[in-house]
């Protein structure tokens, strides 16, 4: 077993060896960092609250395009209801602009007469749709129905 010494001495460091704690500093530094913590909290809440708002507003654009595509629109045969409107050469065109503007005004200013009239429906020449699918079925019946002048037409504002 070893003796413990004799000598009585402890090791002292020299004077200077120790620093004096800045605890000033110490606090200084602790505040610091929570004031940053609470800035980005800050900024991470409002970011939350823009990204709110933003999918509340997307949720309203969503709602409003959705009432707006289930909106009634008829598509007429202009054809049908005048011969000598028609587009032979281009499914897209008419070989007569002013007559089948004056037609496309006419069924408007009538728009329920013309969207509610069972021999029309019957025959074809006018047919339903919405705001939301007119496009895709313009299309399909121009295909379909080759030299006929067919168009969209919206209820008078």
């Amino acid at each position: 077993m070893a003796m413990s010494s004799d000598s009585d001495d402890w090791d002292v460091p020299e004077e200077g060896t120790f620093r004096r704690v800045d605890t000033q500093a110490i606090v200084a530094a602790e505040a610091a960092a929570e004031a940053d913590a609470a800035a980005r909290a800050a900024e991470a809440d409002e970011k939350r609250a823009l990204e709110a708002v933003e999918i509340a507003r997307d949720a309203e654009r969503a709602r409003e395009r959705e009432r707006r595509d289930s909106e009634p629109v008829v598509l007429v045969d202009i054809t049908a209801l005048d011969p000598t409107v028609h587009n032979r050469h281009d499914k897209n065109a008419v070989n007569d602009v002013d007559k089948a503007s004056t037609w496309r005004r006419t069924v408007q200013a009538a728009y329920e007469k013309y969207s509610a009239d069972e021999d029309l429906i019957a025959t074809g020449t006018v047919r339903g749709s919405t705001r939301g699918a007119y496009l895709a079925a313009l299309q399909r019946l121009r295909d379909e129905v080759p030299g006929h002048y067919w168009v969209a037409v919206f209820p008078p504002a």
